[in-house]
C-alpha cells in the first residue's frame, strides 16, 4: 500500500507537537511496511516573517492554485492508494484535498486542532476558555486578532479554514481525530456526522534502556509552552502552597518564562531548565517521580501526559479535554482546576511510595494498550485499508 502524507510544518523556531506526531506515524508506518510518500512544505520558507505576508504570501486568495497545481503533480508522480492529509495551511490549503478528490483518491484528514472553527485554533483567549466563535459566525476571531495578534491576518485565516471546512464535507474526506473528546468536538461543529470520525491517538514511543523506578525519585516534571492556557500560573501558586521536600521541574519556553524564573529564585525547591530537545526531556523523565500537567484549556491529545506514560511515570493533571482519556485515577491524579486541588494532589503523591509505584504500573500498562507505536499504527493501517477498498 501506498500512502501520500501532507503536512504543512510550523516553524523550526517554536517546538511542535504537531510536527512530531506527523514524523513519528510516518516513520511507523514505513516500518510497519507501508510505501509511505512525503509532500511537506514548511513556514520557514516564508521570508517575511510579519503576521499578514505570513498568509498573504502562503494563501494568496485563501485557496492556493499554484500549490493545488503542484499536488497534481505529486499525485501523478506518487500514484498513492489513499492521500493522509495533516495541516493545510498556511501554504497548502484547501485546493490539495480538492485536487486528491479530483483524481479520485480517499483522503483522510488527521484533525490536531480546532482551528476550522476557531482561528486561535484551541478556544481560548485571555487567559480563559473562548466560544464566541461558533459554525456561521467567526466575527469575534477577527475582531480579537486572534490569528498572529492581527485582524486582516484572523480573516484571511478564517476565510481559508472555512472553505476548507466546505470543501472537506464536499469532499468526503474520512476525519480522524487524535482523541475521544476531539472527535466529540468536531462533530459539534456541524461539519461531520459523529459517526464518520474516526479516532486514532497519536503514538509515542517507548524509552529506550532502563527507567528507574518512579517510587524512588523526588521530582516533578512539567513539560510544555509556558503559557497561559497550559497553566503555568496555577501549578506555580500551588506548589507554593506545598511543604514538599521535592523538587519541580519545568521544562520549556514561552512568554511566562520571566514568572517561572522568579519562581525558580524565590524557591530553591523549582528549577526552571528551559527549553530542552527530545534528548534532554527523556532524561528528565527518567528522573522523574510524577509528572504535572495543568492544562487550563481542552488539550486535543496531551502529549506530554503519554509520554509521561511511556516512562511509568503517573501524572497529575486537570483531565482538560482528552487528557481526561490519557490519565484516570489508577495512572494518576485528575484533579479541578484550583489551587488547593493541585496542592493536596501533589502533596500526596510526594510522600506515599506505594501508590506512586502502583500507578507507574498502571501508567506503563495503560501506554502499552493505547499509545504504543504498534498499537496506534495497526490502527491508521487498518483505516487506510477500509478507505481504499471503499474507494
Amino acid at each position: 500500500m501506498r500512502v501520500l502524507v501532507v503536512h504543512n510544518r510550523y516553524s523550526s523556531r517554536t517546538p511542535s507537537g504537531e510536527n512530531m506526531a506527523v514524523d513519528d506515524e510516518a516513520r511507523w508506518l514505513a516500518e510497519a511496511g507501508v510505501d509511505v510518500v512525503r509532500h511537506l512544505v514548511s513556514n520557514d520558507a516564508m521570508v517575511d516573517v510579519g503576521p499578514l505576508a505570513r498568509v498573504r504570501d502562503g494563501i494568496g486568495a485563501v485557496w492556493s492554485v499554484p500549490a493545488g497545481r503542484r499536488f497534481e503533480q505529486v499525485l501523478d508522480q506518487a500514484r498513492p492508494d489513499v492521500v493522509h492529509v495533516h495541516n493545510l495551511f498556511p501554504l497548502l490549503t484547501a485546493s490539495v484535498p480538492a485536487a486528491a478528490a479530483r483524481r479520485g483518491v480517499p483522503t483522510v484528514w488527521t484533525v490536531h486542532n480546532r482551528r476550522v472553527a476557531c482561528v486561535a485554533g484551541g478556544n481560548f483567549r485571555d487567559g480563559h476558555p473562548c466560544h464566541e466563535c461558533r459554525r456561521g459566525w467567526r466575527v469575534p476571531g477577527i475582531v480579537h486578532s486572534c490569528y498572529a495578534g492581527s485582524r486582516s491576518a484572523s480573516a484571511l485565516v478564517t476565510a481559508a479554514t472555512t472553505v476548507f471546512r466546505r470543501e472537506a464535507a464536499r469532499d468526503r474526506l474520512v476525519p480522524v481525530a487524535i482523541s475521544e473528546s476531539m472527535a466529540d468536538w468536531l462533530a459539534g461543529t456541524g461539519a461531520f456526522p459523529r459517526d464518520a470520525v474516526r479516532v486514532k491517538y497519536n503514538g509515542v514511543a517507548s524509552p529506550v534502556g532502563p527507567v528507574p523506578p518512579a517510587a524512588g525519585q523526588r521530582g516533578f516534571l512539567c513539560v510544555g509552552r509556558l503559557s497561559a492556557y497550559k497553566g503555568v500560573r496555577l501549578l506555580l501558586d500551588a506548589w507554593a502552597r506545598t511543604d514538599v521536600d521535592a523538587e519541580l521541574v519545568i521544562v520549556g519556553d514561552g512568554d511566562l518564562g520571566p514568572e517561572v524564573a522568579a519562581a525558580a529564585a524565590r524557591d530553591p525547591r523549582v528549577r526552571w531548565a528551559g527549553h530542552l530537545p527530545a534528548e534532554g526531556v527523556a532524561e528528565e523523565l527518567r528522573a522523574a517521580r510524577v509528572a504535572v500537567v495543568p492544562a487550563l484549556w481542552d488539550e486535543p491529545f496531551g502529549r506530554t501526559a503519554a509520554e509521561a506514560l511511556a516512562y511509568g511515570r503517573p501524572v497529575i493533571t486537570t483531565g482538560r479535554g482528552a487528557l481526561r482519556e490519557i490519565v484516570d485515577d489508577s495512572t494518576g491524579w485528575v484533579v479541578e482546576a484550583t489551587v488547593d486541588a493541585l496542592a493536596a494532589a501533589l502533596g500526596a503523591a510526594a510522600v506515599d511510595d506505594e501508590d506512586v509505584a502502583a500507578r507507574s504500573r498502571a501508567a506503563d500498562a495503560r501506554h502499552a494498550a493505547r499509545f504504543s507505536p504498534e498499537v496506534t499504527t495497526e490502527v491508521l493501517v487498518r483505516l487506510y485499508k477500509e478507505v481504499r477498498d471503499q474507494g
